[in-house]
């Protein structure tokens, strides 16, 4: 009689999980499905394009509003390999706006982590999503790091280098106009998008910071007055909504226009977050419009 019940609470606990993982298993990479997220109508991935060193499909079973898997690791040590090249995806609707969203995943994401969260805020943008170079101990970053709130000064200038001369690149050669391109960024991602703000300006105009921190221990007196930002912070976010108004300031502090919010979570993004960033895109749009007028 007992092992019956044993068997019996095997049974339903395997089921449980199995349901719990089902969210993450039907968010694989473009290369493996022809519509992977469900929801872009007439939306087509192009051909998963092969970079040197890197394989050409992105890992299986990436979820799209995610946790920042490493986010709250005490710290972080061992191996760190620095791959040649970019590895990205460009997903092109049949009847595309003007604008381009580039997308930049947390840690342990990849290049299509946040695909699922642009098409719901713009799904007639071109998007490009974009993957770190950085494996440190088997995760997925934009730059090395030291503790969770401590970063690899030079290893974090070297890498927003070679994401500039990459995007610079991939933008020319898909045709894509820089000013008509929005930046969104989660976590880690959303730290080089900051990062790349202050050592890069003009480059960026518009970014949507997603439970980001400043990583620059010496952020240069940059010119950012055309610059809008949106910060999200989480508020349960223990590790990193304190330092999001140390970003907001700094960024303000350099000229920027800074839209900071905080939705009722902790760093793992959802529909609030959703909801925030089509509210402001949408204004943004609007005002854009007005200007040109």
């Amino acid at each position: 009689m007992d092992n019956n019940r044993l068997a019996a609470l095997v049974l339903i606990l395997t089921a449980f999980l199995g349901c719990a993982g089902l969210a993450e298993a039907r968010d694989s990479s473009l290369c493996a499905q022809k519509d992977p997220t469900g929801l872009a109508a007439g939306a087509k991935p192009e051909p998963c394009p092969e970079a040197k060193g890197e394989p050409a499909t992105a890992s299986a079973a990436q979820p799209v509003l995610r946790h920042d898997a490493a986010a709250t690791t005490p710290v972080i040590a061992g191996p760190i390999t620095h791959a040649r090249h970019f590895v990205y995806r460009l997903l092109r609707p049949e009847a595309p706006s003007t604008e381009t969203i580039v997308l930049l995943h947390g840690s342990g994401g990849d290049e299509a982590s946040l695909f699922k969260l642009a098409l719901r805020v713009a799904p007639d943008a071109t998007l490009l999503g974009v993957r770190g170079r950085i494996v440190q101990k088997g995760i997925k970053r934009w730059y090395a790091r030291i503790t969770p709130t401590e970063f690899d000064q030079a290893d974090i200038r070297k890498e927003a280098k070679a994401f500039v001369d990459f995007l610079k690149s991939r933008m020319a050669a898909e045709k894509l106009d820089l000013e008509h391109t929005v930046f969104i960024g989660y976590s880690n991602g959303a730290n080089l998008i900051a990062a790349v703000s202050l050592l890069y300006p003009g480059l960026i105009e518009r970014a949507v910071l997603l439970r980001a921190m400043p990583v620059l221990t010496k952020a240069p007196e940059t010119d950012l007055r055309r610059v809008r930002f949106l910060t999200v912070s989480g508020e349960k976010d223990r590790i990193y909504a304190p330092f999001a108004p140390v970003l907001e300031a700094l960024l303000r502090n350099r000229g920027a226009t800074v839209d900071a919010r905080q939705v009722a979570a902790g760093h793992l993004l959802g529909d609030e977050d959703v909801k925030v960033v089509s509210d402001w895109l949408s204004a943004a749009d609007m005002m854009a419009g007005d200007t040109k007028q």
